[in-house]
């Protein structure tokens, strides 16, 4: 599925909305919260072709957990780890079919809390460095693939219990793929939703 839309932009425009509308930002108390989390891979850029060969990445499932700590302002640390099967469909005259590359998604983002200091509800945004691993490459089943780059989100938590809390997440992973023999600018949604447990 090809999406016309840049939701780099949207996600930026969202979160600044969201800042304006959530001022004046409430300091956190300092806490640490593990959460794993599922959800969708969506790669943006998802076609490609070279030399008669069709290249198709479809979205998938992914998995992982992240662990955010927050000190005693609106700044906090979280690291997160995902994998997803990221299924690829190849068609030209030497290659044909469907194979998994099993991608790694690995990130330590700063976080920036947004909410009120009355709200239950918590808003977060973070940006930071990331790395993408593809386990298989796509021409070359037995060598990996690592790509570094970059990662923005923003993500919900809302209340279930004293310590227990339900999370929303989007991510945009930035970074420069080669699928087709070349290097390009690619952009990887992961949405998600997870069980924060806080400590």
């Amino acid at each position: 599925m090809s999406w016309p839309v840049n939701w780099s932009l949207v996600l930026v425009g969202a979160v600044a909305v969201g800042m304006l509308v959530t001022a004046p930002a409430a300091h956190a108390q300092g806490s640490v919260s593990f959460t794993p989390w599922g959800g969708i891979y969506v790669p943006t850029r998802n076609a490609f072709s070279t030399l008669g060969t069709d290249i198709k990445r479809s979205n998938s499932f992914v998995g992982g957990a992240r662990l955010t700590v927050w000190g005693r302002s609106l700044f906090g640390v979280e690291l997160s780890a995902g994998l997803a099967p990221a299924r690829t469909t190849i068609a030209g005259a030497t290659l044909n079919g469907s194979r998994n590359t099993n991608v790694f998604l690995g990130s330590v983002k700063l976080a920036i809390g947004i909410s009120p200091a009355s709200s239950p509800v918590g808003f977060s945004i973070g940006l930071g460095p990331a790395v993408i691993r593809r386990g298989h490459d796509l021409f070359r089943q037995d060598q990996s693939v690592t790509d570094l780059g970059g990662v923005i989100g923003a993500g919900v938590r809302v209340p279930l219990a004293s310590h227990v809390g339900l999370r929303l997440d989007a991510e945009d992973y930035l970074y420069g793929g080669d699928f087709d023999g070349s290097r390009k600018f690619q952009n990887d949604l992961v949405l998600s939703v997870g069980l924060s447990l806080a400590f």
